[in-house]
């Protein structure tokens, strides 16, 4: 009985989609609007699963996206000097939670391969503890430029046997890391195995008006932890906020600089602690007294 079920809807959406590819240009509009009517449950073909819509939507704007979008940046890049022992690699694999490494020369700069658990588990168990990175390094990887779109490289490596990918700026330089996974996960959302290391971004009370909080930190989790509701104002913006970091740089329209001091609303200061190229990695939040408010607003006047 439940086979016919869901014959009948395979069949009710494949009608949907006939009927309103016939008025479309081509598929993508169809399919657009078939996603759209779907989260609206305003249409009779509404069988689409969240989940359904999802993938289609990622599946749908995937052929826009470039891997300077998707990479993960330089500063996040979990990397080994080539003179370093196996027995240490090992440690920092485990360590992070990896199953492959780049290997590097004198500096990130200079990437000379990478090395995969496999071939280090193998080394230990001849007893090459002391022996040097550089021995494993002999699986190569691909070099692209940040405009390379995401589907074109994930062909690139399902036809090589690629899994992993360095990201180079218009001199050469290492500016950020994709993984085969990286581009799966733009389609289906994020995998994570049992042996993937949940980094909790942090959130510290340092005493009554201070808090330390890195830029990925979710709004509700601050107010959770420290009381301080950052996101009562959050409509005057337009862009959705859900993090400390996507707060500020809404605030601002860019993204801060080091140690730039911004006002907020509610007597609050950010600080501006650490930040790289595309995001803000850490803040520091103070609580202005009410009469320091009072002085400032009575300066400004």
């Amino acid at each position: 009985m439940s086979d016919n079920n869901n014959n009948n809807q395979k069949e009710s959406l494949w009608t949907c989609f006939c009927r309103r590819f016939s008025r479309k240009e081509n598929v993508r509009e169809t399919l657009e609007d078939l996603i759209e009517e779907a989260a609206d449950s305003n249409d009779s073909c509404d069988n689409l699963s969240s989940q359904e819509q999802l993938l289609l939507n990622n599946v749908l704007y995937l052929k826009d996206k470039r891997c300077g979008q998707i990479m993960v940046p330089r500063a996040e890049i979990v990397a080994f000097q080539k003179d370093g022992t196996v027995q240490d690699l090992g440690l920092l694999m485990t360590e992070k939670g990896h199953s492959r490494v780049p290997i590097y020369d004198q500096s990130l700069d200079e990437i000379i391969g990478m090395v995969h658990i496999i071939d280090v588990a193998k080394a230990l168990m001849k007893g090459q503890q002391k022996a040097k990175a550089a021995m494993l390094a002999g699986n190569k990887l691909k070099f692209v430029s940040p405009s390379m779109h995401v589907l074109d490289l994930l062909n690139f490596m399902q036809k090589n046997k690629v899994h992993m990918a360095l990201v180079v700026d218009e001199y050469g330089g290492i500016d950020g890391l994709v993984t085969i996974e990286d581009l799966l996960e733009e389609i289906v959302g994020d995998i994570e195995d049992e042996y993937d290391i949940d980094a909790e971004p942090e959130i510290k009370q340092q005493g009554k008006n201070v808090i330390m909080a890195d830029g990925s930190a979710e709004l509700e989790d601050i107010k959770e932890k420290t009381g301080l509701d950052l996101a009562k104002n959050i409509e005057d913006y337009e862009d959705d906020v859900d993090t400390l970091g996507g707060l500020i740089c809404a605030m601002v329209e860019r993204l801060p600089q080091r140690g730039e001091v911004i006002e907020a609303a509610d007597n609050v200061n950010f600080r501006i602690i650490d930040v790289d190229s595309r995001c803000i990695k850490k803040v520091m939040i103070v609580k202005r007294h009410e009469q320091e408010t009072k002085e400032t607003s009575a300066t400004t006047k």
